[in-house]
């Protein structure tokens, strides 16, 4: 009744000891090491699988990179007017924070001149400032109707509403991108000088 435990204790009596497993005790830490790798290939997965759809679901704002896709507004229209911006965030904090913004336009007046302006780039919210629109550039149209301008500028406390009107910055507004409803829209995805960092795509 004895020897086998002296056996597996490694006691050099006679030939090769027999020492009995209970059922499961190989089996468990053979358990324990899969679950652990589908645990990391799930933290894996949320850390580095994130979409810069979902990424706008983050507390970035409009500092990131901010892509415009203006529509007609009423009652001035142009049929076949339309356009498109990138209001790029360069890093730095408010109210010195760099910019770079580029718009392209088609569809509008031949040789006709026009100004890209922003609602409430400065100023504290609910003061006169946030309500009042500034201009950031202007271009000439070609014999096509077709146009734009780009600029490098410090500075922009909110973006929820850009304008392209005609001649000055106090023209007739013709083309609108606004959020989080039209005219037109804003759609924001990190960049690297985004609060956190950029989120990479998923593969």
């Amino acid at each position: 009744m004895h020897e086998v435990p002296r056996h597996c204790a490694g006691e050099t009596v006679p030939p090769a000891p027999v020492c009995r497993v209970r059922p499961g005790e190989l089996r468990m830490p053979n358990w324990r090491a899969r679950a652990a790798i589908l645990w990391i290939a799930l933290v894996a997965t949320l850390v580095f699988g994130i979409s810069p759809a979902t990424a706008q679901d983050l507390d970035i704002g409009h500092f990131g990179k901010n892509r415009l896709r203006f529509s007609a507004v009423e009652p001035f229209v142009l049929p076949d007017a339309t356009g498109t911006g990138i209001v790029d965030y360069k890093g730095g904090n408010e109210p010195s924070s760099q910019w770079r913004a580029s718009f392209r336009f088609t569809g509008l007046e031949a040789g006709a001149s026009y100004t890209v302006v922003i609602r409430g780039r400065f100023g504290a919210a609910g003061s006169p400032a946030a309500d009042s629109f500034t201009k950031l550039c202007s271009f000439q149209t070609d014999a096509a109707g077709q146009g734009g301008c780009f600029w490098y500028f410090r500075g922009l406390a909110r973006l929820n509403l850009v304008q392209l009107r005609t001649e000055s910055a106090n023209g007739i507004p013709v083309l609108g991108a606004r959020r989080p409803r039209g005219p037109g829209s804003i759609e924001t995805e990190p960049n690297r000088f985004s609060p956190g960092g950029e989120i990479p795509a998923r593969e």
